[in-house]
């Protein structure tokens, strides 16, 4: 894989008691367990972005160069999700990172910020589309409920980062008022509205298998 890549993502909703209250400490220590026969069902569910309509053969056309598509077809199906769900990764530190490094003390933005602000929104779309894709993916029976389970595991998926991320493009927009979508997965607020921003992998994503 290249460094070049970009990204889509994902939503947790905080738990509540048969009641409607908030969960106990110890509810809260304790999760809710989820059948062994629903976790891939439970995963597919959290990468799926509701604004968005990714297949699976969007994502490897983007991501793999036709030069490498022998190799590709290669790979087991776990193999391949863990790469897509890797650079989905990647994708998701890039944007952060380029969020992270723009000012946020100025009373209004130069064209230097605009621009990484853009760039930031392109890679946090690429992140997203890209986990999608992969819930596409499972949806289609591409890959199974262990196959998922595990390509989420050797992957290291985290969604730390992610959190990380929208915590980053909340502070920017904050301060500058800028448009963006909001995180349209189920890893996070679901509430949210999404604005006029286009769904689907963004075009100009570099091949980076």
């Amino acid at each position: 894989m290249s460094d070049d890549t970009e990204p889509y993502s994902l939503d947790a909703q905080p738990e509540t008691t048969e009641g409607g209250g908030e969960p106990s400490d110890d509810e809260e220590a304790r999760g809710v367990p989820i059948p062994d026969e629903h976790v891939g069902a439970f995963v597919a569910e959290a990468f799926e972005d509701a604004e968005r309509s990714t297949t699976w053969a969007e994502v490897v056309d983007a991501m793999v160069a036709p030069a490498a598509r022998d190799e590709w077809a290669e790979l087991s199906a776990v193999e391949q999700a863990v790469e897509v769900l890797r650079q989905a990764a990647e994708y998701d530190r890039r944007a952060t990172d380029e969020l992270e490094r723009i000012p946020t003390n100025r009373a209004e933005p130069t064209p230097e910020i605009r621009s990484s602000f853009e760039e930031a929104k392109r890679l946090r779309r690429n992140a997203d589309a890209f986990r999608d894709g992969v819930a596409t993916g499972y949806a289609e029976g591409r890959i199974d409920d262990e196959e998922l389970v595990a390509a989420v595991e050797r992957s290291e998926f985290d969604t730390t980062q992610i959190a990380r991320r929208e915590d980053a493009l909340e502070s920017v927009t904050a301060v500058y008022d800028f448009d963006y979508r909001p995180y349209g997965g189920t890893l996070f607020d679901e509430d949210q509205a999404a604005d006029e921003e286009g769904g689907g992998p963004d075009p100009s994503i570099p091949e980076t298998f």
